[in-house]
């Protein structure tokens, strides 16, 4: 499975409390696997509590990402889902080229 970490925007993490909200872009892996890719936030420990950017077009509008995550609860890992726009519950298959593509998200996270 691949794995992208997200470049956060100038001002992110913002800090609320014991936890922090977070604007980001990454840019789509060079070859695409079927089930989704690792997204990860930079920095020692920083876990994603949600993903609130889902079903968002990348930046050229081609494709279309949706955040899942591994369970209902404490930190889980995200993946991010790869998408046709033109056919948006059709996933991409192995193999496809998303090294062009990028998409900026935005969520909720602590460390741990």
């Amino acid at each position: 499975m691949s794995a992208m970490t997200l470049t956060l925007l100038p001002g992110y993490p913002d800090r609320i409390g014991k936890r922090f909200a977070w604007v980001g872009s990454a840019k789509g892996p060079a070859l695409y696997e079927t089930g989704g890719v690792k997204v990860t936030l930079p920095g020692f420990q920083n876990y994603i509590d949600c993903i609130c950017s889902n079903g968002i077009l990348s930046v050229s509008g081609t494709y279309c990402v949706r955040a899942i995550p591994s369970a209902a609860g404490k930190r889980p890992t995200w993946l991010l889902k790869w998408y046709s726009a033109t056919t948006p519950f059709a996933e991409v298959t192995n193999a496809t080229v998303l090294s062009a593509e990028s998409v900026q998200l935005s969520g909720f996270g602590g460390t741990y």
